[in-house]
Parts: C-alpha cells; sequence; structure tokens
C-alpha cells in the first residue's frame, strides 16, 4: 500500500516536471523565435535605410531640399516592405540651422563624418534615421509586445569641382553672322562677339545647374597666354562665377612686329591650349604645376574634378619653358628645315596630328598634349597606362572638350611649298579627341572616338559647328557631370 503511494507520488511528480521542462522549453522556442523576429526586423531595416541613404544622395545631387530628401528616403523604406514610423533625411542645412532636418555634425567642422581637410568645405553628406516598430509573438504572454527598433546611415554623393577653360582668340569674333567680323575692339563693348557670346550664354547654364557651395565652379581663359579668371576655391557663389562670365572679352591681338617684319609667328599666335589646360589642372592641387609638392590642405579629394575645354581651333601657342622668360625666345615654336616649317601656316605645329614630338620636334600641339596628361592622368601613385605612363602621373580630373566652328574639322590653310602633301584638316579635333581620351579614364589609349567620322561628338569630346548648337552640348556635359559620383 505504501509503495503504491509512493509511485503515484513519484508519477505526479514527473507530470509536474515534464510540465515545467515544457514551459521552459516553450519559453525558449518563444525567444529564439522572438529573436530571430527582431533581428530579421533589424537587417531589414538597415538595408532599407542604406538604400534610403543612397537615393537620397542621389537626390541631393539635383539639389533637392531636406523635406523631399526625406521624402524620398520614407518612399525607398517602403519599397523595401516596410512601414516605418518615422523616417528624416539630415543634411547641414545652412538656411535654417534649427530645422528637424539640420545636423551639424555633417557641416564643415563637424565630427561625424570626419571634417574636410579644407576650412568651410561643405560636403554632400546626407543622413537618414529611421524606426520600426516590431512586434513579438511570445513575450506577449510575459506583457512585452513591441520594441521600437533604430537604424542610420551616411551617404555622400559627389560634390564637384568645375574649371571651364575657355578660347578667347580672336577667332572667337569670327562668325560671318556678326556685324564686327573679327574685330573684337568694336564687339566687346557691345557683347556682340560671336559666336563668343553663344559659349557665355551656354557655360552660364552649366554654372546654374551646380549645387553651391557644395559644388565650386572655376574659371581660365586662354589666347596668347592663359588667365586664371575665378580661382576654384570655397565662397565662390553662383554669381561671381556668373559676373566672371560676364567679364569675360575676346582677345585684341595686338601688332606684331616679328610677323610683319620677318613672318616669325612667336607670341603673335593666339590659341594657347597647353597654357589653358595647365591652368585649369593647377587649381585642382594648388602649387603642383606636374610636381609632387601639392598641399593637401588645398585640395578636395573627395570631389570629383572636372576640367570642360572649349576652343574653335587647332593649338598654335605654347610657353618654351626650357627657354629664358624674354621675348620671342620664350614661346615655343621650333624653327626646322630648310624651309622654316613651323614659322608658316599652320604656325608653330606640324601640318598633321600626331602623339609626341612630329619630325620638327616638340611643338604647340605637343604641349597641349602634355597639359592633357597633366591635368587628365591618374595621380601618380595610380597605375599609369598609355601615354600617361611616360608622363609619369598628373591630377586625375575628368576632362570634356568641345570643339566649335568649322575650322576645328576643315582648316585647309596650309603653306603648300613647306608642305606640298597639304596640311590635316581636322588635326584641331583629332587633339581634342585625344585630350578627351586621356581625361576620360586617364588611359588615352581607350578612345570612345576610334573609327568615328570627324565632326561628331563621341566619349568626352562634343563638337558644335554653330554657337545655338553648343546649348545642347552643355546640357550634356551638365547631365553626365552630375551623375558621375565616383573619383
Amino acid at each position: 500500500m505504501r509503495r503504491t503511494t509512493a509511485a503515484r507520488t513519484q508519477t505526479g511528480q514527473a507530470l509536474i516536471l515534464l510540465a515545467l521542462a515544457f514551459i521552459g522549453l516553450a519559453a525558449f522556442a518563444g525567444l529564439a523565435i522572438d529573436a530571430g523576429i527582431l533581428f530579421s526586423h533589424i537587417g531589414h531595416l538597415r538595408r532599407a535605410v542604406d538604400a534610403a541613404s543612397l537615393a537620397a544622395a542621389g537626390q541631393f545631387r539635383e539639389g533637392r531640399s531636406a523635406a523631399q530628401l526625406s521624402a524620398m528616403a520614407l518612399q525607398v523604406i517602403e519599397l523595401n516592405g516596410l512601414n516605418a514610423s518615422s523616417a528624416v533625411a539630415k543634411v547641414c542645412d545652412r538656411a535654417d540651422p534649427t530645422s528637424i532636418y539640420n545636423d551639424s555634425s555633417l557641416c564643415p567642422g563637424g565630427t561625424n563624418p570626419p571634417p574636410s581637410p579644407l576650412p568651410e568645405s561643405y560636403r554632400k553628406f546626407v543622413r537618414v534615421q529611421a524606426q520600426l516598430p516590431v512586434n513579438f509573438a511570445f513575450l506577449p504572454i510575459v506583457g512585452w509586445k513591441t520594441v521600437t527598433i533604430e537604424a542610420n546611415a551616411i551617404s555622400e554623393a559627389a560634390s564637384v569641382d568645375i574649371v571651364l577653360a575657355i578660347d578667347t582668340s580672336e577667332s572667337m569674333a569670327f562668325d560671318g553672322g556678326s556685324e564686327f567680323l573679327r574685330d573684337p575692339d568694336n564687339c566687346n563693348p557691345i557683347d556682340d562677339c560671336h559666336p563668343f557670346e553663344e559659349v557665355r550664354q551656354n557655360a552660364k547654364l552649366l554654372v546654374e545647374r551646380t549645387y553651391f557651395p557644395y559644388d565650386r565652379v572655376g574659371l581660365v581663359t586662354f589666347d596668347r597666354e592663359a588667365t586664371l579668371e575665378l580661382a576654384l576655391e570655397n565662397g565662390t557663389t553662383e554669381a561671381d562665377v556668373l559676373d566672371a562670365l560676364d567679364a569675360m572679352q575676346v582677345y585684341s591681338q595686338p601688332p606684331c612686329a616679328g610677323w610683319d617684319l620677318s613672318g616669325d609667328p612667336r607670341g603673335c599666335t593666339s590659341t594657347n591650349i597647353a597654357d589653358g589646360l595647365r591652368f585649369a589642372g593647377t587649381e585642382f592641387c594648388k602649387d603642383k604645376n606636374g610636381n609632387s609638392n601639392c598641399d593637401p590642405d588645398e585640395m578636395r579629394e573627395e570631389a570629383v574634378w572636372i576640367v570642360v575645354l572649349l576652343t574653335d581651333g587647332a593649338a598654335n601657342a605654347a610657353i618654351n619653358a626650357a627657354a629664358p622668360p624674354v621675348e620671342p625666345d620664350r614661346w615655343l615654336c621650333p624653327l626646322a628645315g630648310p624651309e622654316g616649317q613651323t614659322w608658316v601656316q599652320p604656325f608653330c605645329r606640324d601640318e598633321e596630328f600626331e602623339v609626341g614630338p612630329g619630325e620638327y620636334g616638340f611643338d604647340a600641339e605637343d604641349a597641349a598634349e602634355a597639359m592633357g596628361y597633366f591635368a587628365g592622368c591618374p595621380n601618380p601613385d595610380l597605375e599609369q597606362k598609355g601615354g600617361c605612363a611616360a608622363s609619369g602621373g598628373g591630377q586625375g580630373a575628368v576632362i570634356f572638350t568641345i570643339g566649335l566652328g568649322d575650322l576645328v574639322i576643315n582648316n585647309s590653310t596650309c603653306d603648300l611649298t613647306a608642305y606640298p602633301d597639304g596640311c590635316e584638316e581636322d588635326s584641331a579635333e583629332k587633339l581634342l579627341r585625344y585630350i578627351a581620351a586621356v581625361g576620360d579614364d586617364g588611359d588615352p589609349t581607350t578612345d570612345d572616338c576610334g573609327g568615328v567620322g570627324k565632326g561628331l561628338s563621341c566619349g568626352n569630346y562634343y563638337f558644335a559647328e554653330e554657337g545655338f548648337e553648343l546649348e545642347d552640348v552643355f546640357e550634356a556635359i551638365a547631365s553626365r557631370i552630375f551623375t558621375r559620383i565616383t573619383h
């Protein structure tokens, strides 16, 4: 009797232990399931916020407001299948520091992410923050029904540093429709030099697409020599750039005694593409000038560096760096051959385009190629290819070139005594295409213009036969600049 009672007691205890064990197992299973739900939502929210921050950064590149960026971020989170209770995109809100969209840590001097080395350098950072309530399956049994999780991500749209290098030589007043044909002294005062006025007005369209102060614009003009009209620096406004464009004038060629007396064109020609590229490339890294003594505090490595070079003819002028800085020896125009071929048409260059010095030595065209390497080849710490390998590296800027007018593709002016086989009519376009190939990917041997007929746009090269066609050209370049987010 006692044994039976004891057995029944033990059986009852076992049932209790089994029940407790089942409850424990159920609790562990519930915790595991709820933990899985929680971590699944955390991962999903993080991915959604990452995608939202990238999308918002893309809109930042288009100049959208912080409120619009937040709407875009929320939309992307919802497209990822999440109903976030809140999503906000924060930027450095210069206009309203008290705004809910302002995050002072993203401003110059902020701590997260680290500030730019340049003082007062604005960058296109977007921080997207979102919250999401997670409902549990088993924890509500103990009164824990839900928890709110948070995620944030920072993305950066590439800021751009653009240097416009614009030809202001006398031929920019050569449009037959102008009352003052090649007469800068009379057309400059009344802004009636053509196609130069079309250049000015359409360059403004590119500037107006730029997002100041996150993006910066500088201006270089070149004719006989280059001039830095507006430095690439922080604090420059859209109005500053537009004013600099308005102040541009076509170069008025003074009398040239050497040319008049002996036919020596040194210092008399006025399309110094080499100097235009040298000044433009130097703006990205002050005082570099092709050397390695660039001051890191004077450059924005996080920005995409862009050169837009526009000219209406072939290179025919360059500074002779190896000669004393005295006239006329300071000009690169080698005298070679029994007829002095580089002192006749085409001036200061060979009769055809070639890569590297031709039979008459290093000329104005070769100098332009060299400065194309300086502006567009990768910096010396990176692998060099093609002509860049021989140059030893450069600034790594993206270069767009624009050929304007018929002389770019049909310049038949040639001294047939010196060059009995004639001259290459489209040598100017071939030079511009070559420079564009350097500035496309840092490798001039990869040429998107290979096999493309003359007078056609290709790769980073654009051709406009008339000034009014520049509107489409600058719009195409702007669209490519502001969607290119890698350096």
